[in-house]
């Protein structure tokens, strides 16, 4: 049995993103899982929590752990949490467009007072993936360097105001302003209840346990 641990404050927000006031036109770049292994969805779109609003269509992601392990307590170095340092992968081939790793990683269970290290992906005119709260010092690509999907973007940290580690991912229409639209993850399964798995549907929800299709 796995089970996702609590993360960020849910009267937090993310960042400084809005909705897509019209809908977009449908999407056409084939979006993969943006890690490895076993991770589960923490808050998925328009969850009630902090993806409201400017970032209704965002996801946040953490790695599954055995049922019955507990949070890290108030104080704990970030690397306790499983998540801390984690390589967050591109999910299609792109061009880095925004790309911020001068941010600290806050002490975990704290808000932090800055934006944090994030990196932006052009994947088609229209079509950005953009990641948020990434480790201090994990950010080493470039404006204008291109990703291949499966390629590093950063590190899984406590940047910005993620409270405690996570991976956030949203899906952009355009970056100036930052507008979010909704997204179509592809190339994935996941859990049932009883430990089998089954193709995901393109749209993760809250409480799912989800893992890439084996190469």
């Amino acid at each position: 049995m796995l089970l996702l641990l609590p993360t960020s404050d849910p009267r937090a927000a993310t960042a400084t993103e809005s909705p897509s006031a019209e809908p977009p036109p449908p999407q056409i770049t084939h979006l993969s899982l943006p890690f490895s292994g076993v991770w589960g969805v923490i808050q998925g779109f328009e969850s009630g929590d902090t993806h409201v609003g400017y970032a209704a269509y965002a996801l946040d992601f953490v790695p599954a752990q055995p049922a019955g392990t507990r949070a890290p307590r108030r104080g704990a170095a970030l690397n306790r949490f499983v998540c801390y340092g984690r390589p967050v992968l591109a999910p299609a081939d792109g061009t880095v467009v925004v790309a911020h790793g001068g941010a600290r990683d806050w002490p975990a269970y704290t808000k932090g007072l800055d934006q944090g290290n994030y990196v932006i992906l052009e994947h088609a005119p229209g079509e950005y993936t953009e990641f948020r709260h990434l480790a201090a010092r994990s950010v080493t690509v470039h404006v204008g360097d291109h990703l291949r999907r499966g390629e590093v973007v950063g590190r899984c940290g406590n940047s910005g105001n993620a409270t405690t580690p996570h991976l956030h991912i949203g899906f952009l229409s355009s970056i100036d302003p930052i507008t979010t639209r909704l997204m179509t993850l592809s190339g994935y399964e996941v859990m049932n209840v009883d430990g089998t798995w089954h193709r995901g549907d393109g749209t993760p929800r809250k409480g799912e346990i989800l893992r890439p299709f084996a190469d």
